[in-house]
């Protein structure tokens, strides 16, 4: 990399990415004052991230309880919110939930 008079000028930079993480399920409500837990609150939330310059949203649910779901509803409700209020941000699911199909073992086990 060179240095030039211009180099750190914004315009003359590489991209930047920056992934937020803001309402993951480790943390409960009483956690701290800010964690959301309605979709409105988590929409607002990504929406603030995108304002401030995130590009990439790690995506987790809540219940309405505040704890964190593993729904597919949940889920679909949320991206289906978050395209809307946020279409040029990059959604990543969260690990909290699997979509793959789980097989069940010849003694009736799950897999």
């Amino acid at each position: 990399m060179h240095f030039h008079d211009d180099s750190l000028f914004p315009e003359n930079q590489q991209p930047l990415v920056i992934q937020v993480a803001p309402y993951g399920p480790g943390f409960l409500p009483g956690d701290f004052d800010d964690i959301p837990v309605t979709y409105a609150e988590q929409v607002q939330k990504a929406v603030d991230c995108y304002n401030a310059g995130a590009t990439v949203l790690h995506v987790h649910c809540r219940e309405e309880d505040g704890k964190g779901s593993k729904r597919l509803s949940v889920f679909n409700e949320m991206l289906d919110r978050l395209r809307t209020a946020v279409p040029k941000m990059v959604l990543q699911v969260g690990g909290s939930i699997s979509f793959a199909l789980r097989r069940r073992r010849p003694e009736g086990r799950m897999a």
